[in-house]
């Protein structure tokens, strides 16, 4: 698998204006914000979605383009906009190790920063004129929100169907990425939405985001992309404690008997409450071939991303793109 440096090789001086003016669109002029802007930034992760636009950009045109940086800016904070809702919603205090600001802040405070953020990004879009990029990103909020709520419903109805996981995923993860795929070609195709560029990488982001997310949940099971057990240093199975069933699972319970089907769900009842229950889940899915199963429907998203690449000539955006899927479907984290 590339090392991240490789795949940001081919936009590095994109992606350096891209941090810059990231950082001086989120200095706020209100002092109880710029702490925790500060500390948000700080620990923003490895910066994929934006790194996705200026690569789609680049395959069309110019990663440098303002649009294409505005483009970028406005992804991310979107991104951080979101995970700060999400910790509230999820009652979630801690990421990667560290404090999230739902834990910070109270719950309040909390929103209010991810609508600054939002409201930052769609500013900063609007004065550099990507309306195109607007239009979609709002577009992926509409279809995050719808996605949420489909989860949390039938999170509660314990009725997850591999067909209705999939819809969930596609709008509450993929939805992001094929956004951020697509306001890169927006930036370099007149923002012109049928442009078959701009389609071809709406498609791309949201096979990477589909294989992104199956990725996700077998870590949380704490399983390697081909199925194996993986020793990621994560604490497993928090879908589990909030009743979410995931692709692993829906598998794990095809086909098997009424009375284990039964046995399963009241052990995803008590999973919020009960250690004992999640190891049981546990230990149900690493005995069936749900882990197997989902990666290999992970791969194939993967396959399909990667051959929508074929059609561009060979260059060092290409062979970044292609890195960026593998790396998407390879990480442990």
């Amino acid at each position: 698998m590339a090392h991240l440096d490789e795949i940001i090789a081919p936009v590095a001086a994109a992606f350096e204006a891209f941090r810059e003016r990231l950082d001086a669109a989120t200095r706020s002029e209100e002092p109880f914000m710029r702490p925790i802007t500060r500390d948000i930034l700080r620990s923003g992760g490895k910066q994929m979605r934006p790194l996705l636009t200026l690569l789609a950009a680049a395959l069309h045109g110019e990663a440098g383009d303002p649009k294409a940086l505005a483009g970028a800016v406005l992804i991310e904070m979107i991104h951080w906009s979101t995970l700060v809702h999400d910790d509230v919603i999820d009652e979630a205090y801690v990421r990667r190790g560290e404090w999230t600001p739902g834990a910070l802040l109270r719950s309040k405070s909390a929103v209010l920063t991810g609508d600054y953020l939002f409201s930052k990004g769609l500013g900063q879009a609007a004065r550099a004129g990507c309306f195109g990029a607007m239009r979609a990103t709002t577009r992926a909020i509409e279809l995050l929100v719808d996605g949420e709520l489909m989860q949390m419903e039938h999170a509660r109805r314990m009725d997850t169907t591999e067909a209705v996981y999939t819809e969930i995923i596609r709008h509450k993860t993929a939805a992001l990425l094929a956004a951020a795929a697509e306001c890169g070609a927006l930036a370099a195709c007149g923002d012109d939405p049928e442009a078959e560029g701009v389609r071809k990488m709406y498609r791309f982001g949201e096979l990477l985001g589909l294989a992104f997310q199956i990725q996700d949940d077998l870590l949380d099971f704490g399983f390697a992309a081909n199925g194996d057990p993986l020793k990621t240093g994560k604490v497993l199975c928090n879908d589990l404690r909030e009743r979410k069933m995931t692709l692993p699972l829906i598998r794990a319970l095809e086909g098997v008997p009424a009375s284990t089907r039964r046995q399963a769900l009241k052990h995803l009842r008590r999973a919020g409450e009960r250690s004992a229950s999640v190891a049981w889940l546990r230990d149900f899915v690493a005995q069936s071939d749900g882990p197997a199963y989902a990666a290999g429907v992970m791969g194939r998203y993967h396959a399909e991303a990667v051959g929508l690449l074929e059609a561009y000539p060979e260059s060092p955006v290409r062979r970044a793109l292609t890195a960026y899927a593998d790396y998407v479907v390879g990480r442990a984290f």
